[in-house]
């Protein structure tokens, strides 16, 4: 958090909740049915759960933290550095693309896609005090790949446009990270990953972006957790055309544009000591909606926030490996502990770096494909069920009842 001239952070810590693990509250009336996907992060499994936590689905990933079920049934998943994989619903690869590939991914309109990697570079001038410059810098870039050919068609590389955020924020030079040393003194710290971009969004069509061209369809919204900064890349102009946040929040996750052009954010209050999820006018920059919960919510790394269609919010408490949903009067109606531990080398416990929630119909296409026979399961009046669709049918009409 930007503070006194200076951006400062905290440790990580996992806040543990005593209790139960699994669904621990499901007001189902006021939930928005669906079903949530996620992994551990870094993990090893991807999981579809019901609102009852029924794991309906499972995908085998290689140190993952995030996925996309696709509209044909398909996973598009990250391996976090070395690329990205979609999987046919038995896990089978399909497609794949190796490289320095990090944090996240979004899918064109024509099936290109969007995405974060990292360059190694020289220490540019003026972003570190010249006693201090580390080795090297680490640089995010955000690429264009062409499916078709399985090359990059468009990048644009933030190091190339600092002085766009400096103007737009009040950001100053050199970087003014800082942390406070084991006697109190605050000590200058020079970050090579200098700005760990953590989300690249193409924002929709809203009637905000209909009339101001920074906020227009086919834009890009980022996020620079280790800046406190989140921002919108115009493609056409080739900048930076906003940014926001510098003395607000605090090493926030997943800033997502919502269809009036607000944008939600899941602010992770790092250095603040708990979490909070905000909604912003983004012309304005005021706060127009805010969930907290002082420290029963605190996720000082990771997390993400989705806003949901009956205008409920799911939120990804990362650290905590808790997913839950309130209402726009922040009643929790859904609250989730995951059971599953992290599995395999570089795992990250119970993380859960974000969630999403689909609708049956999302779902419907992976459903369909699979075709395996179920035996030894017979419903009330003895029937017996032998596909898994109309056993999954009769499970969960029995368990709403």
């Amino acid at each position: 958090m930007f503070v006194d001239h200076h951006i400062l952070t905290a440790p990580p810590m996992d806040r543990v909740s005593p209790g139960p693990l699994g669904v621990r509250t499901c007001a189902r009336s006021r939930c928005f049915d669906g079903y949530t996907l996620f992994s551990p992060a870094f993990g090893y499994t991807e999981y579809l759960i019901d609102l009852n936590g029924m794991v309906i689905h499972t995908w085998p990933v290689t140190k993952s933290q995030l996925a996309e079920l696709r509209p044909d049934g398909r996973l598009l998943v990250d391996h976090y550095g070395s690329g990205l994989d979609e999987l046919l619903p038995d896990g089978t690869r399909a497609w794949n693309w190796e490289g320095p590939y990090h944090h996240d991914f979004d899918v064109l309109p024509g099936g290109n896609l969007i995405f974060l990697i990292a360059r190694q570079e020289t220490p540019r001038e003026g972003f570190y005090p010249p006693d201090m410059q580390p080795p090297h810098m680490r640089t995010d870039v955000v690429v264009e790949l062409d499916r078709q050919r399985g090359d990059i068609c468009w990048e644009f590389s933030f190091g190339e446009h600092i002085r766009e955020i400096c103007d737009l924020t009040g950001l100053p030079l050199p970087f003014p990270h800082a942390a406070f040393e084991a006697e109190g003194r605050l000590s200058p710290r020079a970050l090579s990953d200098w700005a760990h971009t953590n989300t690249i969004e193409i924002l929709p069509d809203t009637p905000l972006g209909r009339r101001d061209r920074r906020f227009r369809a086919g834009n890009l919204l980022f996020s620079f957790r280790a800046l406190d900064i989140i921002g919108i890349i115009d493609r056409e102009q080739e900048k930076i055309v906003w940014a926001w946040g510098l003395g607000t929040l605090d090493g926030q996750h997943q800033p997502t544009m919502l269809p009036d052009g607000h944008i939600l954010i899941f602010d992770n209050g790092t250095y603040r000591g708990y979490s909070a999820v905000i909604e912003i006018e983004p012309a304005s920059g005021e706060i127009v909606w805010q969930y907290d919960d002082g420290e029963n919510f605190y996720s000082p790394y990771r997390s993400g926030v989705q806003r949901l269609p009956n205008g409920n919010t799911l939120i990804c408490e990362s650290d905590a490996g808790r997913i839950f949903e309130v209402t726009a009067r922040k009643e929790i109606v859904w609250d989730y502990y995951s059971p599953f531990l992290g599995q395999g080398p570089d795992n990250q416990g119970r993380h859960v770096y974000r969630a999403t929630r689909y609708t049956e119909a999302e779902i419907e296409p992976l459903v369909a494909s699979r075709t395996e026979k179920i035996v030894s399961v017979a419903d009330l009046e003895r029937n017996r069920l032998t596909s898994f669709a109309e056993t999954l049918k009769y499970y969960q009409n029995g368990f709403r009842s």
